[in-house]
């Protein structure tokens, strides 16, 4: 077991939302220190993306020490309807639908406030065998023993550290939105509100669910509902519809308020030609609706010398899953026992590699079989 001395040991953590956070919780328990970097300057909530949670995001949860006192919004079944809206698949399911935001601030109260740094972005990192020195934008240094990238997909960390691991497109995206509960017929609020409900035309996945509302309001009337579009376009398609209302070409998405009209007038043209009348109904209540495009990737290697890689910045899974929270905590939890029951750092970080890294492939890999339902770069 470690000895005193390991209480003064130190990380920098890179990327301030799930992975980050649950990072910082978890080596707090084991009496690190840790400062977490967020290169964005503002917070990181008004996101409203929804979460579903699985037993392992509850026990990461209620380990890091955030409180799971009304995380969401509680479904009772999933079922599957067909073009008219009658259910054709049913299973009780009970379950726990949560958003981001919510999250975000549940996992905020776990740390120190000065811990949390908005606005300094992450440019490299020089590791000397026995500790990480971190450059940041504007000239500041900051020595620790280890580098924990959990910047996400995209991570800058990774970028430096294994270059040659780049998300790969998986030939689809999503349409999504969040309608407001108020909004939405009441029809759709009795048959399909309540639950977990998938549409699975050809080639395409809708699935729906209740979060809560804005600044994490779960009174019936103030939720809102999770709308999720899976729709396949090839490389070029996506290039064309990342070119935002003005004419800039964005290389992986583009920010929701400059997407350009006639793309959403299509979608919603389409949604009147497939959709059953409740989907119908919230496709046109969305009032921004957004496309995420689907990546993904799984790495050989989480951990690069000094340098730790947790969550999607580790490997990340296509959304069919909705595991990447429930992940993002596992990799915290393990890291941080490996550096708990291990006196020696790089053997602790070895061990953390050996127990996570087969775990991300493995949903990543799953992942990948659930999306055959969308016909594209199908193996045998």
């Amino acid at each position: 077991m470690p000895g005193p001395e390991s209480k003064k040991r130190r990380a920098i953590i890179i990327g301030g939302s799930m992975s980050g956070l649950f990072s910082a919780a978890f080596l707090r328990q084991i009496g690190w220190d840790c400062d977490v970097y967020e290169r964005s300057s503002v917070e990181l909530v008004g996101r409203g993306a929804g979460i579903t949670t699985h037993p392992e995001l509850l026990e990461a949860l209620e380990a890091s020490g955030a409180v799971t006192r009304d995380l969401g919004i509680e479904v009772p079944k999933r079922f599957a309807i067909d073009r008219h809206g009658r259910i054709t698949e049913e299973r009780p399911l009970r379950q726990v639908l949560t958003s981001l935001d919510r999250l975000q601030r549940l996992l905020r109260a776990t740390i120190d406030p000065a811990r949390y740094h908005l606005g300094w972005a992450f440019e490299r990192v020089e590791q000397d065998g026995s500790g990480v020195r971190v450059h940041f934008n504007g000239g500041r240094i900051e020595h620790a023993d280890i580098l924990i990238g959990g910047d996400g997909i995209r991570s800058t960390v990774r970028g430096q550290v294994a270059p040659e691991l780049q998300p790969i497109y998986a030939g689809y995206y999503i349409w999504r939105g969040s309608p407001n509960e108020v909004d939405l017929a009441a029809q759709t609020l009795r048959d399909i509100f309540p639950y977990f409900v998938f549409y699975l035309p050809p080639r395409q996945e809708v699935i729906t669910y209740p979060i809560a509302g804005f600044n994490d309001d779960l009174r019936t009337g103030h939720r809102r509902f999770n709308f999720i579009w899976y729709r396949v376009a090839d490389a070029d398609q996506l290039r064309a519809m990342n070119v935002d209302q003005n004419g800039v070409q964005h290389e992986f998405s583009v920010p929701p308020p400059l997407i350009r009209k006639d793309l959403i007038e299509e979608m919603q043209a389409d949604a009147r030609a497939i959709m059953p009348p409740v989907l119908l109904d919230c496709v046109m209540k969305i009032k921004q609706p957004f496309i995420t495009p689907i990546y993904d990737f799984t790495a050989p290697r989480i951990v690069f010398g000094r340098v730790a890689m947790v969550g999607d910045a580790a490997a990340n899974a296509r959304p069919h899953m909705g595991f990447g929270v429930a992940k993002a905590g596992g990799d915290a939890a393990a890291l941080a026992a490996a550096l708990r029951d291990h006196d020696d750092i790089d053997t602790a970080l070895e061990a953390y590699n050996a127990a996570r890294q087969p775990i991300g492939n493995t949903i990543v890999m799953h992942s990948r079989k659930l999306g055959t339902h969308m016909g594209v770069d199908l193996k045998t």
